[in-house]
């Protein structure tokens, strides 16, 4: 249970300060895709920035829940986990296999995911917690 919980909290926080650092030097990275490719729109690729990072900033806010959920004995904090990070890591595997390339950011980001499902799924953590719920 701990494992779920420390993976779910370090995926809310490496997300929140991504997309709040993203969406702070929001004109930096649109300046670089623009750049790279001069045929996007720049405000296509504003728009397509921010709603992405609001994504981010929504699973952050999943993930987080989730953890705070099941230090609370709630048995849907474990589903509420389990969605955010195969949602997320599905997303970030699809994104990296789409790009050619990964990141050390992705890597990271697969390995909590793949650490978190894997352990919110664990017999461990289900037994955990009707017991935290009954006691």
């Amino acid at each position: 249970m701990r494992v779920a919980v420390g993976t779910l909290l370090a995926l809310a926080l490496l997300l929140g300060i991504s997309a709040a650092l993203t969406l702070l030097g929001q004109d930096t990275v649109v300046d670089r895709f623009v750049a790279a490719q001069p045929e996007l729109d720049r405000a296509a690729v504003t728009r397509s920035l921010v709603l992405g990072q609001l994504l981010y900033l929504v699973l952050a806010l999943a993930a987080g829940v989730g953890a705070v959920a099941l230090l609370r004995g709630r048995p849907w904090g474990r589903w509420l986990g389990v969605g955010a990070a195969l949602f997320l890591g599905l997303r970030t595997l699809l994104s990296t296999l789409t790009a050619g390339g990964t990141t050390i950011l992705s890597l990271l980001v697969l390995v909590l995911c793949v650490a978190a499902v894997s352990s919110l799924l664990a017999r461990t953590t289900r037994a955990w917690l009707p017991a935290r719920r009954t006691g």
